[in-house]
């Protein structure tokens, strides 16, 4: 017996390894998808990290589009000039550099003069040869067929503004060129030669996102094949925060060079490393808008509120925030599902200021570390005391605290596939000891949860309530009944009948049962019997069985809608009564069969109260009890009603319509 765990724990060993190995050499990216998501939850459970930030995001927010429309009838997009009075106002208040988080690749077409030029690209070019720490933003035309589908005038003007090309990376290492796979693109689309000639311009492309959708780098290095090709240059240009950085640190922007066999960027003595495709993993700080100080571009430009910010030594980017309308630039982070793209930007930049970016350990390390914790757990798991097998479950545990610590000193080790590997050899190991269960635990489980959502009963497990004995209990009960069904039932042969009846049957104990977690109590026919307050309670029954009315009812309009797509040539319409009162509830029946329910007046009275539904033409009604105890809803009174089984007559209750939108 021995022998044969031990051979099924090897060949997990084994497996694991194997599966490790073959996912990421041939670039499946399902392991990474959850290893990615662990890291996401390393951000989320360190929080937000304090900063001395020297990045400040000038912001294309609703403010600015409203009030350059009514201030200056400006629509999106807006004259240069606005930009060219932004820029020197920031560099006049101290600011180092700024960057375009947008691109100006057309000539503008207003405010034409004679010659046929544009006065706001003229002010715009006097800006720029004035302040020249300024880094445009480029898009990219990712396809050689897209650039030659360009008219021809066009292209001509891209091949002669050649501007960029000055930027372009110098070698080291050129021999290793080929084994470097950076983000690529046919052509890029530089701003209009008054300004390339002017300033630096290169692309703020966030680039390829990772495999689960979310944004946690960006190239600092991208590659325009038309340069390669005409042999201009290497192709290979710095990205717009790589630009930006560097005016920040005074380097030579033209004196960037790359190191493909290290993967390495160096300018001015310093090296910054990147990933084997160029990209920078990103460090996050938190919400982009709760690290960088956010400014409207409409509240610096044109009134004195940031007058008195103190911009000195920092770095300005110009980009829209999430509130401007129409203009789409949001990407998912580790903090944020709506984050712009220009915090991304900014993050980029800070990272680089601070020297903090997130290391991740190669694959080679990667492997050594998965192998010695499998090989651990294999160690712990040949031992036959139990007390001794237990010590299995804490590799992975303290592997996790290790990994969140190496994570808090920017160090990132994988930590998914090793957790849950190195978690399966002491499962299977003590597999036999939960297949050993107690009969009777079992038999208790499943019976509670055939009334009660799975997460009740095992809540009730939890706290050893067990035997579900006879007490008296103040519940919610409510009865729902599908009006005419037995008019519309004769219609129906019996396979239809019960078709019919296991569909809507289904759909309405669903809400019941798993979203408000009501105890389905019976199925009398169509009639549906649920009781809120027992065997466990919540402290809001009463709110909660109304809005779980409320639901049922919605719920008609999708199920009129299913049956005629079944075939069925009716509607369905159904009452509901509900009263809260005393029961005596607990397991009832003989002893080859038990229900879990509950018996007494308030059950009688539901159910006299559901009838009255049809003759008050009111689908659902409630007693006064029900109405002293809610608290998120409105009522109008009905009437006093006398009703079988009471010496005096019952006040009842109507749901106000407004509830029902709620």
């Amino acid at each position: 017996m021995f022998k044969f765990k031990l051979k099924i724990i090897h060949i997990l060993f084994i497996l694991f390894l194997s599966i490790y190995l073959i996912t990421y050499l041939f670039n499946n990216p399902w392991i990474e998808i959850f290893e990615l998501k662990t890291l996401d939850l390393r951000y989320r459970i360190r929080g937000e990290k304090k900063i001395n930030s020297k990045v400040v995001i000038i912001a294309i927010d609703e403010n600015s589009l409203i009030n350059m429309s009514t201030q200056f009838n400006d629509e999106w997009p807006w004259n240069r000039e606005h930009y060219a009075r932004m820029i020197a106002k920031l560099f006049k208040l101290g600011i180092k550099t700024i960057g375009f988080d947008v691109s100006f690749t057309t000539p503008s077409e207003s405010n034409i003069m004679s010659n046929g030029k544009s006065k706001d690209d003229v002010l715009l070019s006097a800006i720029l040869r004035k302040y020249n720490k300024v880094v445009l933003g480029t898009y990219l035309t990712v396809k050689k067929q897209n650039f030659e589908e360009y008219n021809d005038k066009f292209k001509e003007e891209l091949e002669k503004n050649r501007f960029y090309l000055k930027y372009s990376f110098k070698l080291k290492n050129p021999e290793y060129l080929p084994l470097f796979f950076p983000l690529t693109a046919y052509k890029i689309i530089p701003p209009i030669p008054e300004f390339s000639s002017l300033a630096p311009a290169s692309t703020y492309e966030i680039g390829q996102l990772d495999p689960d959708g979310v944004a946690r780098s960006l190239p600092l290095i991208f590659k325009e094949n038309w340069a390669a090709e005409k042999g201009y240059s290497t192709g290979l240009f710095p990205h717009m925060d790589l630009i930006l950085y560097a005016f920040y640190k005074d380097y030579d922007v033209n004196k960037f060079i790359f190191d493909p066999k290290n993967y390495s960027i160096e300018v001015n003595g310093e090296t910054i490393k990147t990933d084997k495709n160029g990209f920078y993993l990103l460090n996050f700080y938190g919400k982009g808008s709760d690290i960088f100080d956010t400014i409207s571009f409409y509240d610096l430009v044109y009134t004195n509120k940031y007058d008195n910010y103190d911009f000195k030594g920092k770095v300005a980017i110009l980009g829209y925030s999430a509130t401007a309308k129409g203009l789409y630039d949001l990407r998912i982070t580790p903090f944020s599902n709506d984050e712009p793209g220009v915090y991304l930007h900014a993050t980029a930049v800070q990272n680089l200021i601070n020297k903090d970016k997130i290391q991740r350990i190669n694959f080679f390390y990667s492997v050594i570390i998965l192998f010695s914790l499998l090989f651990l757990s294999l160690l712990f798991s040949m031992f036959k005391k139990v007390s001794i097998k237990i010590f299995s479950f804490s590799i992975p545990t303290l592997y996790i605290f290790i990994s969140y610590f190496l994570f808090k000193n920017n160090i990132w080790v994988d930590t998914f596939y090793p957790v849950v590997s190195t978690l399966i050899i002491p499962v299977v190991d003590t597999v036999q000891s939960v297949l050993k269960e107690s009969k009777e635990k079992k038999k208790i489980k499943s019976f509670f949860f055939k009334y009660v959502p799975d997460f009740v009963a095992q809540k009730l497990l939890d706290q050893g309530k067990t035997e579900l004995g006879g007490e008296k209990k103040e519940v919610v009960i409510i009865m729902s009944d599908i009006v005419g069904f037995t008019e519309k039932s004769e219609k129906l042969s019996p396979e239809e009948v019960v078709r019919f009846l296991n569909y809507y049957l289904s759909e309405m104990a669903d809400i019941i049962r798993n979203k408000y977690y009501g105890t389905i109590d019976k199925f009398i026919g169509d009639l549906i019997m649920a009781i809120f307050g027992a065997p466990i309670e919540f402290g809001d029954e009463v709110d909660r069985a109304i809005s779980c009315a409320l639901d049922m009812r919605k719920k008609l309009k999708e199920i009129n809608i299913k049956l005629k797509e079944m075939g069925f040539d009716f509607e369905v319409n159904a009452g509901i009564g509900m009263h809260y009162g005393e029961v005596i509830i607990g397991n009832i029946g003989a002893d080859f069969r038990m229900d879990y329910t509950c018996i007494g007046d308030t059950v009688n009275t539901t159910s006299r109260i559901e009838h009255l539904t049809r003759d008050l033409n009111q689908w659902l009604i409630v007693t006064e009890e029900i109405v002293k105890r809610a608290k998120k809803f409105n009522f109008e009174y009905i009437g006093d009603f006398k009703v079988k089984g009471k010496k005096l007559p019952l006040k009842l209750y109507a749901i106000k319509e407004g509830d029902l939108n709620e």
